[in-house]
């Protein structure tokens, strides 16, 4: 669902472009000027893993599970925002600095070091000018400063650094790429307007190497890729979300995003998408999805977050148990979310499971 950059980042942006010095286009504060996601899009890859800057924003976002031949583990995210300062159509000027730019940029890097019980968190914001940060197409590269993410003949790349830790990584596509939502058009709330375009690459085999206080290891394992663009944002009564990813161990995935409102409850548009260990897939509807919490995380820095879960999918005979491999793996950004690497047990249609997967909590920071 990658919502997160639909409301806080654009906020975010609004801020820092209001004061922004000569050289950078005033925010655009009304969505109307760009192109809206309101009805199913006809998409083409890889044309479509590229920027679409008619669109408000967009984000590329990754999540990985990685394994040393030591046997330890890691969990990587990288995620890559562009956020539009104006509307691609308006027309640059004939003066305009090098620094001018109508895109900023915002990355996000974390590690998690399981054994070594570390979670490594760094974010990055550059303005689209001078080569600081932008996007490429066919084949793409997106980047922030020394971090990208690439795709090229099927096979992507990762390079990203924080404290301690460098990621240099291939993956190749293990699963069919699937559209969410109404193919692919994902809907936020009952305004057509509060929709993106999303689709995901929810299992990646992953190869490389991650140095770790200047020591290399080989590492490999698999990942989760999504992608999402619009112009809209959450309704005027949602004040979050809880997102779910996993990866079970008979093949299958699961994808399953809560919108909350601010009276507590869940917003009717939550959705998600179930891909069988045969590619095959189902949309979810709200009402499809059971989650339960059972237990909480207090955050040094001000905020309650949920901290293990039971979710359920009643239809597919699916009943599985999240932990998270350290419970520290909040981000500690603007804005502070807490997204981290958990593991999967339970069973599906009669049979036990194992697995992986990512879950992202935003809405429940406060000041401590």
């Amino acid at each position: 669902m990658r919502a997160r950059g639909m409301v806080l980042f654009i906020l975010g942006a609004g801020v820092a472009a209001a004061a922004a010095p000569d050289g950078v286009l005033p925010f655009a504060s009304d969505s109307t000027a760009f192109e809206q996601a309101l009805t199913p899009h006809e998409f083409e890859f890889p044309r479509d893993h590229g920027a679409h800057p008619a669109f408000a924003h967009e984000w590329w976002y990754v999540t990985g599970h990685l394994a040393a031949p030591t046997g330890e583990r890691f969990g990587f995210e990288l995620t890559l925002f562009r956020i539009a300062l104006a509307p691609a159509t308006l027309a640059a000027r004939t003066d305009a600095s090098a620094w001018r730019a109508q895109q900023m940029y915002v990355a996000h890097f974390a590690v998690t070091d399981i054994e070594q019980g570390r979670f490594r968190f760094q974010e990055r914001f550059a303005r689209a000018a001078l080569g600081l940060a932008g996007a490429e197409s066919q084949p793409l590269k997106v980047w922030v400063d020394d971090w990208s993410l690439g795709e090229g003949d099927g096979t992507w790349q990762i390079r990203a650094a924080v404290q301690g830790y460098t990621l240099n990584v291939r993956m190749t596509a293990d699963a069919p790429l699937v559209l969410n939502g109404d193919r692919g058009l994902s809907q936020k709330s009952s305004d057509p307007r509060d929709a993106s375009y999303y689709y995901s690459i929810p299992r990646l085999a992953v190869h490389g190497k991650l140095a770790r206080d200047g020591k290399a290891l080989q590492v490999a394992g698999s990942a989760w890729l999504d992608r999402e663009w619009g112009s809209g944002g959450l309704g005027a009564d949602e004040a979050g979300w809880d997102w779910f990813a996993l990866q079970l161990s008979d093949g299958s995935e699961l994808m399953f995003y809560s919108l909350r409102r601010r009276d507590g409850r869940r917003e009717p548009h939550s959705a998600g998408t179930w891909v069988g260990a045969d590619g095959s897939t189902r949309a979810l509807a709200s009402d499809e999805v059971v989650v339960n919490v059972q237990e909480y995380w207090t955050s040094p820095r001000g905020g309650r977050y949920p901290a293990r879960w039971q979710v359920k999918v009643p239809t597919l005979g699916l009943s599985v148990n999240l932990r998270p491999v350290l419970a520290d793996q909040e981000l500690d950004g603007r804005p502070r979310y807490w997204e981290g690497a958990v593991d999967v047990t339970g069973s599906g249609s009669g049979r036990n499971l194992l697995g992986q997967g990512y879950v992202e909590l935003v809405g429940y920071a406060q000041a401590p």
